[in-house]
């Protein structure tokens, strides 16, 4: 059965939360400042300094990741490992709490677990297209198209702790997704939370992270699968 409108929605979260370039951030590292996403965000050409820092060919990082739902006493904690190549897209390979592999590209969904294969077009909607493709479009540095579709407000400054928050436009893609706050120390990313209109939220730290000529073919094509 091909899911609704909320559920592609609700699939798109599952492969974007942690769809970054990730920092080095460890328990012993700092923290973001409290208060960090408050007052009145920068906008326009302050921007500039932060998505100067988005120009990657490829990356490999390390994700743990905690959804809060409001029925469960407890969030959901997943691990895994994230690939982004600007040829291909997104690989989400999640290790626990059960293996899965989702694979977002320009133009469709892919998911994998060991007896299944699901493949979602992303032109079926235009709010799963915008929100879905969020983080490969931040990552290829492509504030126009952003701007397009997420109002962007700039908190902190991006010679320090800085937070990016994107505010969806479209009243439709509002009743799903409250906004997506990507947070980073100067060049390096470090956390990402996504707020949905629901009330729940997913909180993911991003580590490990290796770029460019780090990350091999065969481990793009062991990520992404067969061209």
């Amino acid at each position: 059965m091909i899911p609704g409108r909320r559920a592609w929605c609700a699939i798109a979260l599952a492969v974007i939360a942690s769809g970054a370039p990730c920092g080095s951030a460890a328990a012993d590292e700092p923290r973001p400042p409290a208060g960090l996403v408050s007052g009145e965000p920068a906008r326009g050409r302050a921007l500039d300094p932060v998505f100067a820092y988005f120009a990657f060919d490829r990356l490999r990082c390390q994700f743990s990741e905690d959804k809060h739902v409001a029925l469960l006493a407890r969030p959901l904690h997943s691990t895994g490992t994230i690939y982004f190549d600007r040829a291909r897209g997104i690989a989400r390979i999640t290790l626990a709490p059960r293996p899965q592999a989702a694979v977002l590209t320009a133009t469709s969904l892919r998911l994998r677990t060991a007896d299944r294969t699901e493949e979602i077009p992303l032109d079926k909607t235009k709010d799963l297209r915008a929100f879905a493709l969020i983080f490969p479009t931040l990552l290829r540095g492509d504030r126009k198209a952003l701007e397009g579709a997420f109002e962007l407000g700039l908190y902190g400054s991006a010679h320090d702790w800085w937070a990016l928050a994107l505010t969806p436009r479209a009243a439709s893609l509002r009743a799903l997704v409250h906004r997506v706050v990507v947070i980073g120390h100067k060049a390096e990313l470090v956390s990402l939370q996504i707020a949905e209109a629901s009330g729940d939220t997913t909180d993911t730290q991003l580590t490990a992270a290796v770029r460019d000529a780090g990350v091999s073919d065969a481990e793009i094509a062991t990520a992404f699968g067969a061209p």
